[in-house]
């Protein structure tokens, strides 16, 4: 489980980080800060529990005999995140690009690194779609409460992290698409096995992953985004706690049956 865990605070760490240059500086500086400060706990929490399960290198750790340079990566990526957070804090205007940027490097390098497995490509697809996702939820849903704070936010900051959650959820569920259909039908046959009424435990997530994860999802999308037309930011906000929700079950299910199952969904 802890590589389970790992896998999931540093796709989420990575998302919040990757969503920052859609926000307005209008956001203001404690907006920045906050999402920043979360990145950077949840990758410390990923790092300390890569360590913690493999140490310095073992046979089953991520990425294999690439271990060390994926820890390397992890680590790097939570300086950029604290120095950026601090940055942020102090105003070091010049420096918010360029710390930014190294924390998305080495956290993307860290994921290549860390794909193992005969279909590498597809999991580095999974993971940045992962990424992708959990990043425009978490994102949209902390800077609906922002419009309680500054109130002349304008509208189109959370319309544009609608649109890039909508794109998060057909990138992610094309990817899911492309690894149930590929030559190994990952998981198809464990999922065909509960359909037809017979126990497959790994079926059982494998649905669980699709209705939590993607399904749940795409229904609330359209509501969201009309409650986004309407400038009802509350009513938006309270829709993404639910949508949030739906997503991180959703990647946490994923990230289990990858690491105990071998799917990359």
């Amino acid at each position: 489980m802890s590589t389970v865990f790992f896998l999931f605070f540093l796709h989420l760490s990575l998302g919040l980080l990757a969503t920052l240059p859609f926000v307005p500086e209008k956001a203001g500086r404690s907006y920045f800060k906050f999402c920043s400060a979360a990145a950077a706990f949840m990758c410390t929490a990923a790092l300390w529990l890569l360590y913690r399960r493999h140490g310095l290198g073992t046979l089953s750790a991520p990425g294999g005999p690439r271990y060390p340079v994926v820890l390397g990566l992890v680590a790097a990526c939570l300086v950029a995140c604290v120095l950026y957070n601090r940055a942020r804090h102090f105003g070091w205007k010049r420096a918010y690009t360029p710390l930014l940027a190294a924390a998305l490097v080495a956290g993307a390098a860290a994921i290549v690194a860390g794909a193992d497995g005969a279909s590498h490509w597809l999991v580095v697809a999974a993971d940045v779609t992962s990424v992708v996702l959990l990043g425009a939820a978490a994102s949209a849903m902390v800077l609906g409460h922002w419009y309680l704070v500054v109130l002349d936010l304008p509208i189109t900051a959370l319309r544009r992290l609608t649109v890039l959650l909508a794109a998060g959820i057909v990138l992610r569920s094309v990817t899911v698409g492309l690894v149930l259909a590929g030559p190994a039908l990952l998981g198809v046959v464990q999922a065909r096995e509960i359909v037809q009424g017979l126990w497959s435990p790994d079926g059982v997530f494998v649905w669980m992953r699709l209705l939590f994860g993607l399904a749940g999802p795409v229904c609330l999308i359209w509501f969201i985004w009309k409650t986004v037309e309407i400038r009802s930011t509350q009513s938006a906000t309270g829709i993404l706690y639910v949508q949030l929700f739906l997503v991180m079950a959703g990647e946490l299910l994923a990230k289990y049956l990858r690491v105990a199952a071998g799917y990359p969904l």
